[in-house]
């Protein structure tokens, strides 16, 4: 179905273009080519996503979620440690994707709004199609003339990705708007994981904390998708929502599970994600071997990230090997990160981490000092 998709999309474009040019000789129109022409489909693709992820976008916020990552090509714009963040990237120039990332506050009405929000992309494209095509049809003896074989481009573009991101189909590592809808509306395990993630997601912006989990559609979840990083991310969510629950005996048990997907996810695994399993190694299984392993994994591929969780996973690491005053040193410059955080349960449960590792470099610190105090004799 994947494949198919792309023959369809190619064979969509292949006729709207023979169309347009047919129809522009008619018109007794200047056809660009080249140069020009390609430059005119960069910018019809950029229109076309950024249309997109605004339908996306607008519609969310229309019912109450939170925006958090807006992308369209090589312009992406994130939320994080609580502040937006832009980033330009130059070998995504030539991407036509985009990406909106919305995030709930209530789980009330969580399948009938997310369908709404996810629907307003194709929508979105749809009415941007027939806008360009109204505007293309009529350019002749206008205004916008010189425009026209974008806005025919844009239309074209527009109205493909309207009908074919309606159907179920993954390109890369995502779904598209069709695919996630159908796992909404299903009773299976994507229906589960739809709910689950957005139980995840709504801990950013909301007092609810990985304790308040929906861990009944995460467990649901987890048998049915047994394979994958979101197989991954299933159990360190589970993990996650067994340490805040103080059930340290299930969290290491899901922490070691998770840790089974690492050979299948390896390339798909961000350096961040892997402080994770730093921390859990070091803090709940107390296996310095098993943490640095881990640290080495992110080491390899360059974090560039050095907030509260870094901070916390290399202090649990140094504190796990005995080296105390670098474990305390890495837990001053994470707890004064993790201060920063906004009020929400995601970084309530980050500052409470940092309490439970105070507890133990204490613990540690103290036994040391106990060792190092000279003999007495009676």
């Amino acid at each position: 179905m994947d494949k198919i998709i792309w023959v369809l999309a190619f064979v969509g474009y292949v006729f709207g273009s023979y169309w347009w040019r047919r129809w522009a000789v008619g018109e007794r129109l200047e056809i660009h080519s080249g140069l020009l022409y390609f430059l005119e489909l960069l910018l019809a693709s950029l229109v076309v996503a950024l249309v997109h992820e605004l339908g996306h976008a607008i519609v969310g916020k229309a019912l109450g979620m939170k925006l958090r990552t807006f992308i369209v090509g090589p312009f992406q714009w994130h939320i994080r440690g609580g502040k937006w963040e832009f980033q330009f990237l130059p070998a995504k120039i030539f991407a036509s994707d985009g990406a909106t990332g919305v995030v709930p506050t209530t789980l009330e009405h969580f399948r009938a709004n997310t369908i709404c929000m996810i629907a307003a992309g194709p929508f979105a494209s749809l009415i941007g199609g027939l806008l360009a095509f109204c505007a293309a049809f009529t350019a002749p003896n206008s205004r916008w003339e010189p425009s026209w074989q974008l806005l025919t481009l844009i239309s074209t573009l527009a109205l493909l990705a309207s009908i074919l991101n309606l159907l179920p189909f993954r390109p890369g590592n995502s779904y598209s708007d069709g695919a996630q809808i159908y796992q909404l509306l299903s009773n299976g395990p994507w229906g589960d994981y739809q709910r689950a993630i957005s139980s995840v997601r709504s801990t950013l912006v909301t007092p609810l904390r990985p304790r308040d989990f929906d861990i009944e559609a995460i467990q649901r979840a987890s048998v049915g998708i047994a394979r994958g990083q979101r197989g991954l991310l299933l159990r360190l969510w589970a993990s996650s929502y067994y340490l805040d629950c103080g059930r340290m005996p299930e969290a290491s048990r899901t922490l070691t599970e998770a840790e089974g997907f690492y050979q299948e996810t390896a390339t798909e695994i961000p350096a961040e994600l892997h402080t994770e399993f730093v921390f859990g190694k070091a803090f709940l299984q107390r296996d310095a071997a098993g943490a640095r392993l881990w640290w080495d994994r992110m080491e390899a591929k360059n974090p560039s990230r050095f907030n509260g969780d870094y901070y916390v996973a290399r202090s649990a690491l140094l504190w796990s090997e005995n080296h105390l005053e670098e474990a305390e040193e890495a837990w001053r410059k994470g707890y004064a990160l993790a201060q920063q955080l906004p009020k929400a349960g995601a970084y309530e449960f980050d500052r409470d981490r940092f309490t439970l590792l105070r507890k133990v470099l204490d613990e540690s610190l103290s036994a040391n000092q106990t060792q190092d105090l000279p003999a007495t004799t009676g």
